[in-house]
């Protein structure tokens, strides 16, 4: 069993982080992070040093990805968010999912509208999957109740299941 338990909690308000022992009696919280947005997504990297990364979702100051390397007592902001290619005329609106990739960098980030990023360096640079993000249909798909957003990404050995 771990020597400790960290849990990261996205709010609208920001991100919070509580630790605990194993034996879970008490946790310690803190936070708020990006004070004051909203953070959909949060993912406790631990395939090489851990580190936590959380989405940072403003409306007016748009999107960012922050990154703790020391378990959530700091953050700072990645170089780079995803972002659409400038021709493209599609916005990012909300980063609504983030996965460990295939290599230790490797990043999947899920956004609104519904396309798919990868960062092959730990979240400071990220290129659109074509693949999913300008599939033939992907311009007339419907949103849900949520909205057209990539919420969900699934490993499984070498499929990956998006939704």
């Amino acid at each position: 069993m771990a020597e400790r338990v960290i849990l990261c909690i996205g709010t609208r308000k920001g991100l919070f982080v509580a630790e605990t022992t194993k034996k879970r009696q008490r946790f310690d919280l803190r936070g708020p992070f990006g004070p004051g947005v909203a953070v959909y997504s949060t993912l406790i990297d631990t395939r090489r040093k851990p580190r936590i990364y959380a989405s940072s979702c403003n409306a007016f100051f748009g999107m960012k990805v922050l990154i703790s390397s020391d378990l959530g007592h700091k953050f700072k902001e990645t170089k780079s968010a995803p972002a659409f290619p400038e021709p493209d005329g599609r916005a990012v609106a909300n980063i609504w999912a983030l996965e460990p990739g295939d290599d230790k960098k490797d990043l999947l980030c899920g956004v609104e509208p519904a396309s798919l990023f990868r960062s092959s360096d730990g979240g400071d640079s990220w290129e659109m999957v074509e693949g999913i993000s300008n599939h033939a249909h992907a311009r007339d798909w419907q949103p849900g109740a949520g909205g057209l957003c990539m919420h969900t990404i699934i490993r499984d050995g070498k499929r990956i299941h998006l939704g």
